[in-house]
């Protein structure tokens, strides 16, 4: 009988190996922000270098490369700083922007020229703002909770101390106000502000720091109201026996509208409302979008040249002739050819998608699928564009703090104050027009070519003023120029019938907004 063989077995199998998705995936190198920080790096010391060798002796670049460099590496670095998040780098900016923060706090401290806070200005409120723009992108990306507490802390209690310093020295002192109190209370308000952006206001403590932001907010209207407003009624009553010097232009004024911006951020920050809510909404889409921040490096580069040629035009000769310049020297710097033509184009780049978009892309359908009626819409994009219109113009203020710093002595501010309102009815003006025109298409292109269209219409009105020998023409396109409300402005004259008429324009354009996008139901 033969014998039955038995099968091989089958070859034994390695074991399986067990998945363990997901893989790790290591970041991308974030090589062209190094090779712009390190482009920065070398800019900054270029233009320190030509600001070191001009102080001892003029060269054949001037201070005004010097700056220019310097300006320049400051923003590289800050691009660099935002985009890249490996640990070395941003706990190198987080911790240069820790020691800004306590240079310039013992800078603005040190006795120089017998005068405590002198080295404010040139060196303390540079090395503030810096520290905060360092420390805001590094407190959004660190993850190790010592480090958040220790940035949180030092922006907190920055803010608070700049803001009590601030508002206590301006009520006390006109002359403190008017120098570094007033920059102080809204540096302050930058640095408050900036942590609760950190915390965020579902966080309880952020919602009670920007709770606190209103109080203060409230507290220094409240104070400033009532110190301009009693000892007058009190002196009309006879109760005083002297009558009591002017508060109100300038102490309580500024003090007032310093207030009156901590109430309003505090709103915008711990508001349910649903305007307030849809307005914080559009403001954050203009960061969002690299529109915004061409607008913005634009808008500064223009006041920096118009700076410059002011300062190299009139300063400067008025200055080698041992002349005077004529109070207000600020008209010749807001009202020229640069700024008027910066506004003509800054208007449709900001209006041109406000609603242009949202039909091209079909969110306003969902987004009007909400609780939300058209005029809440409308009210919260031309109230975000107006804030950030607004924000356009404060390296213009800057500038003019630059110019009181280097030329070592006061000018008439005060025009400046009329000048704001008059930009704020004006620019209502021109930002409704814009949004009217971008609810009309689908296209930005078209709603930009518009508006570009009304504002060179708006800026002829000026040209025919001068052109026409008609008084009757002349003073209806007098009325009509925005250039001539700043002019005026700038002159320390602001009538209330241009404030009506600037802001029944603005009415007309944002009435016309709503019901072309209530017309949307009847097609």
């Amino acid at each position: 009988m033969a014998s039955q063989t038995l099968p091989e077995p089958p070859p034994s199998r390695p074991p399986a190996v067990q998945e363990s998705a997901p893989s790790l995936m290591r970041e991308d190198e974030p090589g062209f922000a190094r090779a712009i920080g390190m482009a920065g790096l070398a800019a900054l010391f270029l233009g320190v270098a030509i600001l070191v060798f001009n102080k001892i002796s003029p060269r054949f670049l001037g201070p005004g490369w010097g700056g220019f460099f310097t300006v320049v590496g400051v923003a590289m670095l800050l691009f660099h700083a935002a985009r890249d998040a490996d640990v070395q780098i941003r706990r190198t900016y987080g911790a240069v922007g820790l020691l800004l923060i306590a240079f310039a706090a013992v800078v603005s401290l040190l006795p120089y020229q017998g005068a405590v806070g002198s080295l404010f200005l040139p060196l303390g409120l540079p090395g503030f703002a810096l520290g905060l723009i360092l420390l805001l992108p590094f407190g959004r990306v660190e993850d190790d909770p010592k480090w958040r507490r220790i940035t949180l802390g030092a922006i907190t209690a920055a803010g608070v101390v700049m803001a009590t310093v601030g508002f206590i020295g301006g009520s006390v002192s006109v002359d403190f106000l008017l120098r570094p109190g007033l920059i102080l209370a809204l540096l302050g308000l930058a640095y408050l502000w900036a942590a609760v952006g950190l915390l965020g206001t579902a966080d309880d403590r952020g919602y009670r720091l920007g709770q606190l932001i209103g109080l203060i907010g409230a507290v220094v209207c409240l104070v400033a109201l009532g110190r301009s407003i009693v000892p007058p009624l009190l002196y009309s009553m006879r109760a005083l026996d002297v009558r009591p010097a002017g508060y109100f232009v300038p102490g309580g004024l500024l003090l007032t509208g310093a207030g009156f911006l901590y109430l309003l951020l505090a709103l915008g920050v711990c508001s349910d409302n649903r305007l307030v809510v849809l307005t914080r909404r559009e403001l954050a889409s203009f960061f969002y979008s690299p529109v915004a921040y061409i607008v913005l490096f634009a808008m500064t580069a223009v006041g920096y040249l118009s700076f410059a040629i002011f300062v190299e035009g009139r300063l400067i000769p008025a200055i080698d002739e041992g002349a005077a310049l004529t109070e207000p020297i600020v008209l010749e710097f807001m009202v020229a050819l640069l700024p008027v033509f910066s506004v003509i184009f800054v208007v449709p780049a900001l209006t041109m998608r406000l609603l242009s978009e949202e039909k091209r892309t079909g969110t306003l359908e969902v987004l009007l699928t909400a609780p939300l009626d058209e005029f809440s819409v409308v009210m919260s994009k031309f109230l975000a564009a107006l804030i950030f219109y607004f924000l356009l113009w404060v390296p213009w203020g800057l500038y003019l703090v630059i110019l009181r710093v280097e030329g070592g002595k006061p000018f008439d501010y005060r025009p400046l104050l009329s000048f704001t309102a008059a930009n704020l009815c004006s620019g209502a003006a021109f930002l409704a027009m814009g949004m009217f025109f971008s609810s009309l298409n689908r296209n930005q292109i078209v709603s930009a070519v518009l508006t570009f269209a009304g504002m060179c219409l708006l800026f002829t009105t000026f040209l025919l003023e001068r052109w026409t020998t008609s008084p009757t023409w002349q003073a209806v396109f007098k009325q009509i120029s925005f250039v001539d409300l700043w002019i005026q402005s700038l002159g320390g004259k602001l009538y209330l019938r241009d404030v009506v008429l600037q802001s029944s324009i603005a009415a007309f354009f944002l009435f016309l907004t709503v019901k072309v996008l209530e017309a949307r139901k009847w097609t």
